[in-house]
């Protein structure tokens, strides 16, 4: 076959980030996955074959994750074709019986208390669109949006517009990449967060999301409040004072009573809840807005029946004629129509800021700058992280998350536009500058240019206020459910269990809001809290894309780490521009969040605490990782390249430089080893001229490493030797990458193929993943394929190395294919349906394909060559007993001895049928990986265990001789 082969030994002992446990878990899940002993769709679909085939044995196997057992002379399908890994078969599944077991496994939702797993029935407008568009866009678009038209210009308010919509679809973008990842959503934003980005920057952003989303509670409360005080019932303003402290008094008083009542609606069942509020009052104003102005517009629309007074701050009195539409001429002054409908002149006049006219209702001090009109208009981009509030519940939120998302930024950025620009072209200056619509004897302003009513735009704004204030409050007592059950901040416990107790917590710090009585003073802390959360969002994901690591593989094609930095300078721009001393206060939380976060995670699992940060940060980070065990995602192959040196000190198979260097990509820890025949004190410059031709060599494969020349009387026990003493502290390689002994069946040696065998024992022995090439590594032109044979184990590290080598340009173009194999009682279609659901969680832009082994009688040419290998084994072991040298590196297997006795104390003449069984299983899998990628530039395959070493008999075991590539 043509194309280079990478044979894979995944790694041992404690470290192995195995699949045959699941994925990890988000930290607000606590339910193991569902067991493989239960009877799977497969299993019902391909019943195993019962009774006796034809020269079979009568053993039945139903497909699970059970090993064949050690089989008699006749055997099923699975232990013909597989039985090169039938003694593996205990401990690394098949891949059937893997991707049945974690395919179905998901996190629990924080609202599953009661240990069932949240129902993924919600689409992508239920499930995403309709939480982000529960905003406060609805109540600042009646509120606070004609003033800031009026006082800021059309100019203005619209650039805040693209402001808002560039900062929501760049945040939305870098979301949308962390629910791409392919990691499984915890049900809520902290456990998607924290799964992709880490604990600390998890639960940074969603210590600061919560604070927003209690704050954005406050403001709806507010918000309800003001409507109710000043358009509905401004009787009802009761609580005494003078001025603004009357009304931050009343505003604090009944902003008090209506966050309880948005308390009592959110903890009702969620049967009972109301359909989602905030796109229904947002509709509703924008409507209302919208048909005021075509009814204006349209030949017969007859303008607004009021004129503005004389003098600013009167209020507004009837025309006293009716005058055609489009008139620009008035005759006085006195009366002009204060919503005349659509103009080209009126959107002129309005197109830049005018300071507030004297008497029009407003604060004296009110400020009319960039950065408070950009606060006031901030909290309408609220909704970005909403969009995973429910992803627990998503059929799929890797589709859902991005396009619910990405349409809901889009649409708060153009609701807000068109807004602005009706009000702009429609209501004249002085009125837009009329803050709470003194001159419209309680009517708003918005609600003037509106149509049918101008309680259209009130009631949109009520059923925002409602909608954004329940979304704030279950979405914030999620977060801090998620932060209280990882016990990473110093939370009560109680805050951890149930609905209630977080969802007070979340009401009581949403009241510390309400105390500020206004929403003008609260609309700046809470833009500049919601802005901190989408900058730490925002940097995390551009350092992931900067550092790139095998567990950070998004699928978002919009996903780029320079969009990522861009949001996330946007977003840091505008808090300062907002409220610097805000914007620093809230950095200061977040960065103490992080840092917390990170000290306690040190503390808890190193061990080391404030003594470990006294210290260097070589010795501090030595520390911390000696006994730490790197969680799945993020391991990859820190590399002990062992080469041979010639006579004249080169590297006898320079390719497996290049291939280290390709593997790295410049990152991770890479040591090239050696080992020269001699004497230490005769021998030790011929040692230093071997190191620095390997480090030249290192430097021509454009690789950075270490290189560790080791002179030993004999290179097996050197070699063993460097496999174990290479490294410091945990600072040490964790795969061994070596090269398949060349030409060793031309040479007849069988040394050489006893100290590969030794080497690969020690190196299993000591825990370290195997990686053996044999080929031109990387030879031929840029594409072609990249195949992966998956046929037991987790299949970790076999993905994992198509994943590193793709980030280098010589297998950037590779398409890459992932293969496995299907037995008899397998059901291939789902198979095949499962192992790409498993490709597109770990990341892996792979063509999936099943290859089906079924049962084939054993050739001549198989008996033949296994009786002559056999022989051949026996004359060595004979010819080393007569000598009395060392035992033959493979002990004589079960199947052998049993060769030599047969029922009755006959000999038997044949080969064992045990190693039949294996050497018929290697051809039929070199056939299948000879044909399907035989034009491949490079495949990589499992590789059944080493020989055992010498000792009493065993179970028999593989011979290494008969797998070929």
């Amino acid at each position: 076959m043509s194309g280079a082969g990478l044979g894979a030994r995944p790694w041992r002992g404690g470290a192995e980030p195995s699949e045959s446990s699941p994925e990890p878990p988000s930290p607000s899940s606590s339910r193991p996955p569902p067991s493989d002993t239960s009877p799977s769709p497969s299993d019902e679909a391909t019943p195993p074959p019962r009774g006796h085939a034809p020269g079979r044995g009568g053993a039945t196997h139903g497909g699970g994750a059970s090993a064949c057992p050690a089989p008699p002379e006749s055997s099923l399908a699975c232990d013909r074709n597989l039985a090169l890994f039938e003694e593996e078969l205990a401990t690394r599944p098949r891949v059937p019986a893997l991707l049945r077991r974690i395919a179905p496994y998901s996190a629990l939702s924080p609202d599953s208390d009661d240990g069932h797993a949240p129902r993924r029935v919600l689409g992508t407008l239920r499930g995403v669109a309709a939480p982000s568009l529960q905003t406060l866009l609805g109540l600042v678009l009646v509120l606070r949006l004609p003033w800031v038209v009026g006082a800021g210009g059309v100019l203005q308010a619209s650039a805040i517009a693209l402001l808002l919509g560039a900062c929501t679809v760049l945040t939305a973008v870098s979301l949308s990449a962390v629910a791409t990842n392919g990691l499984d959503p915890g049900g809520c934003p902290l456990g998607l967060l924290s799964g992709a980005l880490g604990p600390e920057a998890g639960g940074a952003v969603g210590l600061c999301a919560f604070l927003s989303a209690a704050f954005a509670a406050a403001a709806a409360a507010l918000g309800a409040a003001e409507i109710l005080l000043v358009y509905v019932a401004p009787q009802a303003a009761v609580l005494p004072g003078r001025g603004r402290g009357r009304r931050l008094n009343n505003g604090r008083g009944y902003g008090a009573g209506l966050l309880g009542l948005l308390g009592l609606g959110a903890a009702a069942p969620p049967a009972a809840r109301a359909a989602p509020l905030g796109p229904a009052g947002l509709a509703l104003a924008l409507l209302g807005l919208q048909a005021g102005a075509l009814r204006a517009a349209l030949p017969g629309g007859a303008p607004h029946g009021l004129c503005l007074p004389d003098q600013p701050g009167g209020h507004l009195q009837p025309c006293p004629t009716a005058r055609p539409h489009g008139a620009g001429d008035n005759s006085t002054r006195g009366a002009r129509p204060a919503v005349p409908g659509p103009s080209t002149r009126l959107l002129a006049q309005n197109l830049w800021p005018r300071p507030p006219e004297p008497g029009l209702g407003g604060d004296e001090d009110d400020d009319s700058s960039f950065g408070v009109l950009l606060g006031l208009s901030l909290p309408t981009a609220s909704g970005v992280l909403w969009g995973c509030s429910r992803c627990g519940e998503l059929r799929d939120a890797a589709r859902s998350v991005p396009a619910g998302s990405l349409g809901a930024a889009l649409a708060t950025a153009l609701g807000y536009l068109s807004a602005a620009l009706l009000l702009g072209a429609s209501v004249e200056g002085q009125l837009l500058r009329d803050k709470f619509g003194g001159s419209l004897r309680g009517t708003p302003v918005a609600g003037a240019a509106s149509w049918p009513s101008p309680w259209v735009p009130l009631a949109g704004a009520l059923l925002s206020a409602g909608g954004a204030g329940l979304q704030a409050l279950l979405g914030g007592s999620r977060l801090l459910r998620g932060l209280a059950r990882t016990r990473a901040l110093p939370l009560p416990h109680a805050l951890g269990r149930g609905r209630l107790w977080p969802l007070a917590a979340t009401a009581a710090v949403a009241e510390l809001g309400v105390l500020l009585g206004s929403l003008d003073l609260l609309a700046p802390v809470l833009s500049v809290f919601w802005l901190t959360s989408y900058l730490g969002l925002n940097l995390a994901c551009a350092a992931q894309g900067l550092l790139p690591t095998p567990g950070w593989s998004p699928r978002c094609r919009l996903y780029h780490w320079g969009v990522s930095l861009a949001g996330a300078g946007l977003c840091l721009g505008l808090m300062l521009v907002t409220c610097w001393y805000c914007a620093l206060l809230a950095l200061g939380i977040g960065a103490t969040a992080y840092k917390y976060l990170e000290y306690r995670g040190a503390q808890s699992e190193w061990g080391e605490g404030l003594r470990g940060l006294s210290l260097s940060a070589a010795r501090f980070a030595l520390l911390r990782l000696e006994d730490g065990r790197p969680p799945a995602p993020s391991w990859r192959p820190q590399l002990l390249v062992l080469l041979k040196l010639d006579e004249e000190l080169r590297a006898t198979q320079p390719q497996l430089l290049a291939l280290a260097a390709q593997l790295q990509a410049g990152k991770g820890l890479t040591v090239v080893g050696s080992v020269i025949p001699g004497e230490l004190p005769q021998d030790q410059p011929r040692a230093r001229a071997a190191e620095q031709a390997l480090r030249a060599g290192l430097a021509g494969a454009g690789a950075r490493g270490f290189v560790q020349v080791l002179v030993a009387p004999g290179r097996g026990p050197g070699l063993a030797a460097l496999v174990q003493g290479c490294g410091l502290g945990a600072l040490r390689p964790n795969t061994v990458l070596m090269g398949w002994p060349h030409g060793w069946r031309r040479r007849h040696d069988p040394a050489a193929a006893r100290r590969f065998v030794e080497l690969l024992r020690v190196a299993g022995a000591g825990g370290r993943a195997l990686l053996v090439a044999k080929g031109p590594l990387g030879a031929g032109a840029p594409g072609g394929t990249l195949d992966v044979w998956w046929v037991v184990g987790d299949g970790r590290l076999l993905t994992l190395l198509p994943l590193l080598l793709r980030q280098h340009p010589a297998w950037r173009g590779c398409r890459v294919r992932l293969f496995t194999v299907a037995l008899l009682e397998d059901n291939s279609l789902r198979l095949r349906r499962l192992l790409e659901a498993v490709a597109r969680r770990r990341g892996l832009p792979a063509q999936t394909h099943v290859v089906e082994l079924h049962d084939s009688d054993v050739s001549a040419y198989t008996y033949e060559r296994t009786l002559m290998m056999e022989q051949r084994s026996q004359m060595l072991r004979q010819m080393r007993q007569a000598q009395g040298g060392p035992a033959p590196s493979q002990a004589p297997s079960a199947g052998e001895e049993e060769e030599e006795v047969e029922e009755g104390g006959i000999p038997r003449r044949g080969p064992s049928p045990g190693n039949v069984r294996r050497m018929h299983a290697a051809e039929r899998l070199n056939e299948a990986v000879g044909r399907r990628s035989g034009g491949a530039r490079l495949v990589l395959l499992d590789l059944p265990p080493p020989p055992p070493p010498p000792g009493p008999p065993g179970p028999s075991t593989t011979t290494w001789s008969s797998w070929r590539c």
